[in-house]
Order: C-alpha cells, then structure tokens, then sequence
C-alpha cells in the first residue's frame, strides 16, 4: 500500500499530530494517480482541498477524487465552498467523488433536487437527526459575519448539494432500523460530519457505503490514530 500525501493541515509546529488529507492506494502497474493541490495552504488558510485523478487501463473513464477538509473555526467557509463547486467541471461520464471532514451535520436534511420519480430508486439518507445538529432553513438569512455558526456550514454544505447536484452516500445503504454509523465518536458526542459525494448521475455504480467499526478509545492502544474520526 501507498499513501499519497495531500495539503498538510496548519497547526503550531508544537502539536505532534499536524494532520493532512491524503489518499491510500495499493500499488499496482495498471493504477497511476495525479494530484493537483486546489487549496494549498499558501494564504495561510486551514480549508484543504486536493484533486486526486485515478487512471487505469481497467477503467472505462477517469475517476477523480476532492479531498477536503473544513476547518470550523478558519474564516471565508462560505468561499471555500464556492471553490469547492467549481470543481464539478468533469464530462459527464467522468465519476467525481468529494470526500473528508466537511464539519458540517445535514441531520435528515434530503437534497432538493431529487424529485418524486428519483426519489423511487435513490433511498433516503439516514442521518444524526435525533442529536442536536440541524442545519439552518434554506430561508435563512444571509451570512453577514466571518465566523460562520454550525447550523450555517450544514446549510452550505446542502446548498453545495444543490448546486452540483451531488448527493450524501452515507447512510443510504444502512439496513432498516440498523444504529447509526457515526464518523466522529468521543467522550463529548457521536454525530456525523464526514462525508462521502457523488452526482446523482452516478448514484447507480455505487453497491456500497458504510463506516468501518473500530474499537472503543479504551480499547485501543496508546501508539493507535490520534483522532476521534472514523473511515
């Protein structure tokens, strides 16, 4: 196996875990990845977001993937995300697929551009709506302020949805009645706010999504992942 480096996350050059977005692939002649950094950290911002392209001989087309991650607490999110938007410009029969720690909840939010005849093959998303995360009504009132609320991340993580027409893998192939698959677990809560994208387009070549159990913190050894995410 290989790991492929993206944006290195910006935090004081004291933390031990300084963190970064980065894909993980087996190494093979046939595979062959390019990656173009979209947000390299050269403005000193902590949004991160890199283009992997996976080509193959054993695939038809391309298959790109965004890797992202949304720092809560950084000013000019509502920009990120429009950066974010801009990256759907692949020919139709080209898979993209946006994926990482968007910290955003869209609770059981269902994105409004399904309609009534899609909504017959494409299931709806099982989400942490019973938590406290809901994101703000689509008539909510501008963003005025440059420290953005949750609620307001989930609501442009759906606008988002909405303008690509993308769609939320998780939980849309959980059995019925199955405990919800968090992505983030600790001592404080469990919620979901790491993502898996996809155009609605190319819901169809999609068999699976789902995140892999691990044991608890107390469990773990102490050499283990220094995160409370969860793939």
């Amino acid at each position: 196996m290989r790991v492929v480096a993206g944006v290195p996350k910006l935090r004081s050059k004291q933390h031990q875990h300084r963190g970064g977005v980065a894909i993980l692939y087996q190494v093979s002649s046939d595979l062959t990845i390019e990656q173009n950094l979209i947000t390299d950290g050269a403005n000193g911002s902590s949004h991160q977001a890199v283009l992997w392209t996976i080509r193959s001989p054993l695939l038809v087309s391309p298959l790109h993937i965004t890797g992202v991650y949304v720092s809560p607490s950084e000013e000019e999110i509502e920009e990120f995300f429009h950066t974010l938007t801009q990256q759907n410009h692949y020919p139709a029969n080209e898979i993209h697929i946006y994926a990482g720690d968007f910290n955003a909840h869209v609770a059981d939010e269902r994105e409004n551009h399904i309609t009534l005849q899609e909504g017959n093959t494409i299931p709806r998303g099982v989400g942490d709506c019973h938590k406290r995360h809901f994101p703000s009504p689509s008539d909510a009132v501008p963003i005025t302020t440059t420290r953005i609320s949750s609620p307001q991340r989930d609501c442009l993580l759906l606008r988002m949805l909405n303008t690509t027409s993308f769609l939320i893998l998780n939980g849309r192939f959980e059995i019925y009645n199955a405990p919800i698959s968090y992505t983030l677990s600790n001592q404080d809560e469990a919620a979901n706010n790491d993502y898996n994208l996809i155009a609605k387009q190319h819901f169809s070549q999609v068999k699976t999504c789902y995140v892999i159990p691990r044991p608890s913190r107390t469990l773990r050894s102490k050499s283990g992942p220094p995160t409370d995410h969860i793939q």
